[in-house]
């Protein structure tokens, strides 16, 4: 699916394409001793504490988050696209490419699949420029 298909879903239905993205599929089938049902409703969170016990774990596993959806092209739209969390508040800073202001938007109280569509608003659902790509 391409960023083309997924303008014309509803807002449930590309809901439905984060969570697919961000699910576990391919890895319950090689453990034993997993209800299979109840491991296809898991998938892949944020990890909103902000506390790390090693400088930069939680910067590594939410940018290998966001980079899931890079295919889709939410960096094409930004100089730089970066989601923060301090204390559980997310907080998304960006700046568009060919603009001026630095952006910044907080996402208090939304999960992982709420902030990705979020990101999915603020770039390939937005009518922004975007930079060329080969």
């Amino acid at each position: 699916m391409n960023k083309h298909e997924l303008k014309d879903l509803s807002k449930d239905d590309v809901m439905e394409f984060i969570r697919d993205r961000l699910s576990f599929k391919n890895v319950a089938s090689h453990l034993r001793h997993v209800d299979e049902d109840a491991f296809k409703k898991e998938h892949r969170r944020f990890d909103m504490m902000g506390y790390e016990s090693k400088t930069g774990e939680c910067t590594i596993s939410n940018n290998e988050i966001l980079n899931l959806f890079a295919d889709l092209g939410i960096y094409d739209y930004t100089s730089y696209l970066f989601l923060d969390f301090y204390k559980g508040t997310p907080t998304l800073y960006l700046k568009y490419f060919n603009e001026k202001d630095n952006c910044e938007f907080d996402f208090n109280n939304f999960g992982t699949v709420q902030i990705i569509y979020k990101i999915f608003e603020k770039t390939i659902f937005s009518e922004k420029t975007t930079r060329r790509r080969l």
